[in-house]
């Protein structure tokens, strides 16, 4: 009979958690490469893409913090849809581009989430910082189109 120590399945959810990011990262740069017919710079990012891609298994394909990782992490991922009734309104574009480029660390606490910005310059076709800027920027125009309106 074996018995599992606490420090075990800690263990196993990093595991699984690092499994699921380096898979996520993987699957964008593939991604990135049709979205720019393979050339740096070639075409103009797609957010919706771009979000399905890196952030929609944690986040969920609807932003709303229900991605099929989610129950993996030890944080609920944020209802992305909410932000703009969380901050009275308007959209916090500035913080979220901190937030996906990697600059605003605690929103994540023990930094769960990846840190885009890296990931979008670190491609093996030679991104610039032009193209990883734009694809954190079309992220979150797109994560502004999907804020949820309150019914008034």
């Amino acid at each position: 009979m074996s018995f599992h120590t606490v420090d075990e399945g800690r263990q196993t959810r990093r595991r699984i958690r690092l499994a699921a990011g380096l898979a996520l990262l993987l699957a964008g740069v593939g991604l990135s490469r049709l979205a720019s017919g393979g050339q740096s710079g070639a075409a103009t990012p797609n957010g919706k893409e771009l979000f399905t891609t890196y952030c929609a298994s944690c986040h969920g394909v609807d932003a709303s913090g229900n991605g099929t990782l989610a129950r993996t992490l030890r944080h609920q991922p944020t209802d992305l849809t909410a932000l703009s009734a969380r901050n009275g309104g308007m959209f916090p574009a500035a913080r979220a581009r901190r937030i996906v480029e990697g600059r605003e660390v605690e929103s994540h606490g023990d930094r769960e989430m990846p840190v885009w910005g890296d990931a979008f310059r670190s491609t093996s076709d030679g991104r610039s910082s032009e193209s990883a800027n734009a694809r954190i920027d079309a992220v979150v125009r797109y994560l502004e189109t999907i804020q949820r309106r309150s019914a008034h």
